[in-house]
């Protein structure tokens, strides 16, 4: 490779690098905000709950708690490739969202598209929209969607997606999370 050639090749790996930590910044930024925001309702929630009279303010009895029953699975949802090969399933109980891999296929998190499209674009995406949401008032902050990815080393054993909260957003995220599977899958077989 000439001279020119390397050099334009770092220079672009330098340009990626740059746009990473350029969109890095802008999350944290966005997260430093809804913290801000967290912080500031927390403190209007204390100010005004502590200038309560004392006499207003009974301790409640210590009670045992009743054993919760196990949380019923409303729905599950098998996500298949196209070749009719499961990929994973998703069971959804309340408001949660809970997506199990199929036994038979080990994902690992780093092939593409699953953190650039499915994580940066999808659940990040719907989490930033909660947020401002939770900024303008439209929704309470403990409405915003949250998500947890479990891995066992970088292989992905479940995503577990909370506050989905409406009916369109559990078939955006299915066919997200099959479309994004299936294509894990085809690159796993190359």
């Amino acid at each position: 490779m000439s001279e020119k050639g390397v050099e334009k090749a770092e220079i672009e790996k330098l340009l990626r690098i740059k746009e990473r930590l350029e969109r890095k910044i802008a999350e944290c930024k966005a997260e430093l905000e809804h913290l801000h925001y967290l912080l500031e309702f927390i403190e209007k929630q204390l100010a005004e709950r502590s200038f309560k009279v004392a006499a207003e303010t009974v301790r409640p009895k210590p009670v045992a708690e009743a054993p919760k029953p196990p949380p019923t699975v409303k729905q599950t949802i098998p996500l298949r490739a196209t070749n009719g090969n499961l990929l994973a399933t998703i069971y959804i109980e309340n408001n949660e969202m809970r997506v199990i891999p199929s036994e038979n296929i080990k994902f690992n998190v780093n092939i593409p598209p699953f953190q650039q499209f499915l994580v940066e674009k999808v659940l990040n995406g719907m989490t930033s929209k909660d947020r401002e949401e939770a900024m303008a008032g439209n929704i309470t902050p403990d409405e915003i969607l949250t998500y947890r990815i479990l891995k066992d080393g970088d292989i992905l054993k479940e995503i577990v997606i909370r506050n989905w909260r409406e009916e369109r957003r559990i078939t955006t995220l299915k066919n997200s999370i099959r479309w994004t599977l299936e294509k894990m899958y085809e690159k796993m077989k190359l």
